[in-house]
């Protein structure tokens, strides 16, 4: 499916993606930028952006290295959201310290090369290797590109369905909540104990309908027949609109950046096509998420007045929550002030226990309550004890588990981890199944930057038991058939 061409105009495509981003980053205000200062540009800023750069082509040019494509990512990731503020938004470092600043980048630099240490460890252990009879046996247990629309399309409706009964049977409001945060959407809940028993319920299935739509994208261009195709796009045009209007941005590239990926990987355009088409969708995507930014609180039906916000003004609109480095920044800061403890990985417990229902377990420990305290986040009249929680940033995760020597050790090798996950999907390629469920993860590695939590891979974990689920439905019948033959 995937000849070795594809495969090399894919590499090449990760960091053309990079590239794309971080234009799109500086669209509308490229000229503000060259004009600003660029504070605490120092040493260990260039050392950290240097090893960043000698792994990113390390793992460019070697060749025959199944964690290669996710490992580039994840240096894509830590270079969005760790090395990209100082340049893009200063501003919001010019309250620490030099001191508290090279902290963080020895912890990025550290990250990086424990990373490296561990992801080619892990990935030998967890990455199948390439039989004849193991490629054969994953062939025989996959399942057609427009047989797996089907299924797909049954549990979208399902899900669909059931989103429509919580919004009291309003289809449209269900499919376009325009009013965005300042009115409800099908998956919106209330947080920690006040989600009552159905909350898991309602979370499982928004993760569920996340990973379907994501796969309408990855699957439109699998399809071979004209007719499957076509209904295939009208599926996309029907269920994305909700991602981009719900308001929340990271859910939306999760759904958004497999298609993409899907292109670069399956089409059979010519690599200059493709990096035209790829250009003008990372603009598409840059405004689209712009859009986001100015409507979300206000509603998006504040689109059609004559006093919304013009294009170019909502173009010029920089790209906010690529903090995670100030982030780093105040925990290195709270540490030294001594207001914040290490937990010893208590965090990564409650992170992974978040699986367990409220109904089952009422006591269940909340995430990243203390650290949003400390950020000034209190409110004694919420039931989680404050208004608002903070992303922690993947480092900054590891240094409240661990502190700030052993904590970006923490975070490295979970990456690591989830690199070896991506390598041993992408060995597995042969299958339609396996391969979406690889573009799916890949589109969700970008927000692991933010924090290494299951609230962004339980879409991920659903899928791969959907994938194993399909894979035995679809064996039992090739049972059935050959029992029927004899």
């Amino acid at each position: 499916m995937v000849g070795q061409n594809k495969v090399l105009f894919f590499l090449w495509f990760i960091p053309l993606l990079a590239l794309g981003c971080f234009l799109g980053f500086y669209l509308g205000d490229l000229i503000n930028v060259f004009s600003v200062s660029i504070p605490k540009l120092n040493f260990y800023y260039n050392l950290a952006v240097c090893l960043l750069f000698i792994l990113f082509l390390e793992a460019l040019i070697k060749k025959n290295i199944v964690w290669k494509i996710p490992s580039i990512l994840i240096y894509i990731t830590v270079a969005v959201w760790y090395l990209t503020e100082t340049v893009y938004t200063p501003e919001n470092l010019t309250k620490f310290s030099t001191e508290i600043l090279e902290n963080c980048y020895l912890q990025i630099i550290l990250f990086l090369g424990s990373f490296r240490f561990f992801v080619p460890q892990l990935s030998k252990k967890i990455v199948l290797i390439n039989s004849l009879p193991h490629q054969a046996k994953v062939i025989t247990t996959s399942i057609n590109p427009a047989r797996l629309l089907t299924y797909l399309s049954a549990i979208w409706l399902v899900l669909l369905m059931y989103g429509i009964s919580r919004m009291k049977g309003d289809i449209f409001g269900a499919l376009f909540p325009i009013s965005s945060r300042t009115g409800g959407h099908m998956w919106g809940r209330a947080a920690g104990a006040a989600a009552g028993s159905s909350g898991f319920l309602v979370s499982s299935a928004s993760y569920i309908y996340i990973l379907v739509c994501s796969f309408f994208g990855i699957l439109l261009l699998l399809q071979t027949r004209q007719s499957v195709r076509i209904i295939n796009l009208v599926l996309i045009l029907i269920s994305w609109p909700y991602f981009i209007l719900m308001g929340s941005r990271n859910v939306f590239l999760a759904v958004a950046l497999p298609s993409v990926f899907s292109y670069a990987l399956t089409s059979k355009h010519k690599w200059w096509v493709k990096i035209i088409v790829l250009g003008a969708v990372f603009i598409a995507i840059n405004y689209i998420l712009s859009l986001v930014i100015a409507y979300r609180n206000i509603g998006f039906a504040s689109l059609l007045d004559s006093t919304s916000q013009s294009t170019a003004t909502v173009s010029e609109q920089k790209h906010l929550g690529l903090n995670m480095l100030e982030e780093l920044s105040f925990i290195n800061s709270f540490y030294q002030q001594g207001t914040l403890h290490i937990n010893y990985g208590s965090d990564y417990l409650a992170q992974f226990l978040n699986f367990v229902p409220r109904a089952i377990w009422p006591g269940k420990p909340l995430v990243g309550i203390d650290y949003a305290i400390a950020r000034g986040f209190a409110d004694s009249t919420r039931d989680i004890g404050v208004f608002a929680t903070i992303s922690t940033g993947l480092i900054g995760q590891g240094l409240i588990n661990f502190g700030p020597y052993i904590g970006p050790l923490a975070p490295a090798f979970l990456m690591a981890l989830w690199a070896a996950f991506l390598a041993r999907l992408w060995s597995q390629r042969y299958s339609p199944l396996r391969l979406c469920l690889f573009l799916a993860a890949l589109g969700i590695t970008l927000n692991l930057g933010r924090e290494i939590t299951l609230l962004v891979l339980w879409p991920i974990v659903f899928g791969y038991g959907l994938v194993r689920f399909l894979e035995n439905l679809n064996k039992k019948k090739l049972r059935s058939r050959e029992l029927n033959y004899y």
